[in-house]
């Protein structure tokens, strides 16, 4: 990212110097440095919002393909409202995955926080399902980052790796943050949609897009991947995939 912003200074200092100079008049150089405002601020916008371009730090965003396995990750959890089915669905079809949890609801559902740990892999989406972290200097976010794991290992004994940003909003105040807590941002290739849209059948079409070394974004809660989870892992196995976790994924 700081090779993209360097480009925008060096057009915009030439810009100024051809002005000063008076090889650029003044309405032509006012029209230069507002298409490059505009497309710096665009630039930014999409660095934030797509994590998976890695445009502020690095980012786990698929594994190898060379191995018939996706990672099934789900997010905002645990909840009573689907924790339970999605174990029972991943346990009948000898299938791991990696839940994304919110220490608040941990410590709300600590029971559930122990049956997930128990088979699958933990990591941390945060305190709470907030942004703010992006707009925190690294060394609060940092410590705020430590909080939330030092919280959930007081609930379970799971090493904690991974951390997905809320609302998939990344700044270069949070990769510095997530590396100075010694972690590192998961993200995903095929992101479901599943937490604005409520319809399992466009859940199932976008699962059936998956391929081997995908990391597939769903979410806890009353969505519909607690109601379809069965399916997606049939689905899975009739096209040779089966699911794992981050961890096994990259291993």
């Amino acid at each position: 990212m700081s090779g993209v912003a360097g480009g925008y200074a060096v057009v915009a200092t030439a810009t100024l110097g051809l002005h000063l100079l008076g090889a650029l008049p003044t309405g032509a150089a006012t029209v230069v440095g507002l298409v490059l405002a505009g497309a710096l601020v665009g630039t930014l916008v999409v660095a934030s919002s797509r994590i998976d371009l890695q445009l502020y730090g690095p980012a786990v965003v698929r594994g190898p393909t060379n191995n018939p396995v996706v990672a099934l990750t789900f997010d905002d959890g645990p909840h009573p409202d689907s924790t339970p089915a999605l174990l029972r669905a991943l346990r009948h079809a000898e299938a791991r995955a990696t839940f994304f949890v919110l220490v608040d609801q941990c410590e709300r559902h600590p029971d559930l926080l122990r049956a997930i740990a128990a088979e699958h892999e933990v990591g941390l989406h945060g305190l709470a399902h907030h942004p703010w972290l992006t707009l925190l200097p690294p060394g609060r976010g940092a410590a705020e980052l430590r909080e939330a794991v030092r919280r959930l290992r007081s609930i379970v004994d799971a090493e904690i790796r991974w951390y997905r940003p809320a609302f998939g909003v990344t700044s270069p105040r949070l990769a510095e943050a997530v590396e100075r807590a010694g972690l590192r941002t998961a993200w995903c290739s095929l992101r479901t949609g599943d937490g604005v849209r409520s319809d399992p059948g466009r859940l199932l079409t976008a699962c059936a897009r998956a391929e081997a070394g995908d990391v597939l974004l769903l979410h806890e809660g009353p969505k519909p991947a607690r109601l379809v989870l069965p399916q997606v892992l049939r689905d899975l196995a009739d096209r040779d995939l089966r699911s794992v976790s981050i961890g096994d994924l990259l291993a």
